[in-house]
């Protein structure tokens, strides 16, 4: 790889697609049949990594937690001195386990589905808020460091402020929030419409102000339209290259909500993130060409057109408009996303 090619400072790494719970809104059950790297295969990922400069591995499935490989994982990612995090529904988090993640220096975002049981467990299932609260207790006994993450779908989203307050009462560092993804088991039922994201935005909001508590928003840039930055920040750098996806098989994608694999780290992390940032999909999604509304939007430099997977799920292009934009005027939940899982 030439000295030019890029390397994106952080890497989103779906370790497995193995899990302990069966959540409707999950869009990683898609890698529930995928063969995974082989333990020697994931420290050599790891090696390169670093070998690369990439400074920030957040690992993700599935759960985690239960693979069997996460622990001599953890170890080679501290040994370099890479930032790691965890996503978990902490469901079988135990004391030994969170004594590993201390010792590994995991920082953790734990999964939280609304505020009350009645919310969580019709979206993760019967017993998950029980065994939610005694990994949460886990972790805060051991002193890890966490935040929470509510997927945002149209059975939690009036829920948002009630989450809010949980994720302050938990201890947690922030509440993130991100909408939920129209793929893998979530289906048009549950993928929120743009109101209903709005809705839950502006509660939250509110929320925060009342408490002094801060939001962190995944993945929805055109939220920056309606929020106020005082007390949400929200997070995306995918169309400048900053963040890589990897599934448990290796394949670099061009997200983890799209089936689009653009190489494989099996031929090396170098090789493969030069084809990466080669292909003809990611010079699309870097280099978008905007239409109306972003086109003229005060916002284009940094939303660039929003999420290019959401575009392209709904119009075929990574030009955006993002289909959540609150200026595109696109009926999502009712009609459009329907039609695209019909595709």
């Amino acid at each position: 790889m030439s000295s030019g090619v890029m390397i994106p400072q952080a890497v989103i790494w779906i370790i497995s697609g193995a899990c302990n719970l069966s959540c409707i809104h999950c869009y990683a059950s898609r890698f529930m049949d995928v063969e995974e790297l082989k333990l020697e295969e994931k420290l050599r990922l790891i090696d390169e990594l670093a070998e690369c400069g990439v400074s920030y591995i957040g690992i993700t499935g599935g759960e985690p937690l239960i693979n069997p490989d996460l622990e001599p994982c953890l170890k080679r990612v501290h040994d370099y001195g890479i930032e790691c995090s965890i996503n978990t529904n902490v469901q079988c988090l135990n004391e030994r386990t969170a004594e590993i993640l201390g010792r590994y220096d995991v920082y953790l975002f734990i999964s939280v589905d609304g505020s009350c049981r009645e919310v969580h467990e019709r979206i993760r299932g019967p017993g998950t808020w029980s065994r939610l609260m005694r990994g949460v207790e886990a972790v805060r006994r051991a002193g890890l460091s966490f935040s929470t993450v509510m997927t945002i779908n149209s059975l939690n989203y009036l829920d948002a402020a009630g989450y809010v307050e949980l994720a302050e009462r938990l201890g947690a560092d922030d509440a993130c929030m991100i909408p939920v993804m129209p793929v893998g088991r979530a289906g048009r039922e549950i993928a929120p419409s743009t109101g209903q994201l709005i809705t839950a935005l502006k509660l939250a909001e509110s929320a925060a102000k009342s408490i002094g508590f801060w939001i962190n928003v995944w993945c929805y840039v055109p939220g920056k339209l309606i929020i106020d930055p005082r007390y949400i920040s929200i997070w995306a750098d995918c169309r400048r290259g900053k963040v890589v996806d990897i599934d448990p098989a290796g394949s670099l994608l061009l997200c983890d909500i799209l089936d689009i694999g653009l190489s494989n780290v099996r031929r090396g992390f170098r090789q493969a993130i030069g084809e990466y940032f080669q292909s003809r999909e990611m010079n699309e999604v870097m280099n978008p060409r905007l239409r109306e509304p972003c086109k003229s939007c005060s916002i284009r430099e940094s939303c660039m057109g929003g999420c290019y997977a959401r575009s392209y799920l709904i119009f075929k292009s990574f030009n955006g408009p993002d289909p959540y934009c609150p200026r595109a005027n696109i009926d999502l939940h009712t009609k459009v996303i329907g039609q695209a899982q019909r595709n």
